[in-house]
């Protein structure tokens, strides 16, 4: 299946060390390219510092530069690949390239994700996208979201379940016009353990929503997930927490 992913970094991101780039391209998935809409470093910071917290922050970029260095040295990226006997071959694949966009729903953006002729587009980390982009795909757009759908639709949405004492989650669902209003294709818990925090749990999110979008694309793939025109608009839209009630769902967590 031929992919396009959307992604909103700032433009010295490297995605050879990225979580959901390495997982698909590991299990054999085409990224015919990723569309970045580039953000300011000092807004990505106080975004991921806001989220996770300084500590997770400073362990994620040693571990990113770490990764970097050694993936460096070991040389291109690699797939699974099976072959007649069943047995897995390491196969060496180009890295996806990277194209940047002032906004995924400009003009722009509309004309070189055409010309990348994607099947399906997965987005990480994006705004709304619109009708026009949303057309591009002949299969549909997924997103990973990090929280039960429909319940809990919009934004910080492991905070707001946290906060009501609901269970964190991940969710793989079609994207529609409509805030998270697509229908899920998939979905899962999270073990919430003794000293988590709210950073943490944004980082088993992250690490679930990978394992997730494998499992979705499989599902794509056989036909046992196809595009529905359904739209779960029973839940919430929630918008960003304010930071006094990010400390109470915080609190939650003791």
């Amino acid at each position: 299946m031929r992919i396009v992913m959307f992604a909103r970094t700032p433009r010295w991101y490297s995605f050879r060390e990225d979580r959901l780039t390495k997982r698909l391209i590991s299990e054999g998935v085409e990224i015919a390219g990723i569309v970045v809409e580039q953000t300011r470093t000092l807004d990505a910071f106080r975004d991921w510092l806001l989220k996770l917290g300084p500590r997770i922050v400073i362990q994620k970029l040693i571990r990113k530069g770490l990764g970097i260095l050694r993936s460096w040295r070991s040389g291109p990226m690699t797939q699974k690949a099976v072959n007649g006997n069943g047995a897995g071959e390491a196969k060496i694949v180009m890295e996806p390239p990277v194209h940047f966009v002032a906004s995924h729903n400009s003009a722009e953006c509309v004309e070189l994700v055409r010309g990348l002729r994607p099947e399906l587009i997965v987005l990480r980390g994006c705004g709304i996208i619109k009708k026009q982009t949303l057309e591009i795909p002949c299969i549909g757009t997924i997103n990973p979201h990090y929280a039960l759908l429909p319940d809990y639709r919009g934004m910080d949405v492991t905070e707001w379940s946290v906060l009501s004492g609901d269970p964190a989650a991940v969710s793989v669902h079609w994207v529609s016009e409509e805030v998270d209003a697509g229908a899920v294709i998939t979905s899962r818990r999270i073990n919430v353990e003794r000293g988590d925090t709210l950073g943490s749990l944004r980082e088993k999110s992250a690490a679930l929503a990978s394992e997730l979008m494998v499992e979705a694309l499989r599902r794509i793939e056989s036909g046992a997930a196809i595009p529905s025109s359904t739209k779960n608009i029973e839940g919430r839209q929630f918008f960003t927490m304010h930071p006094r009630l990010r400390q109470l769902a915080e609190l939650r967590l003791k």
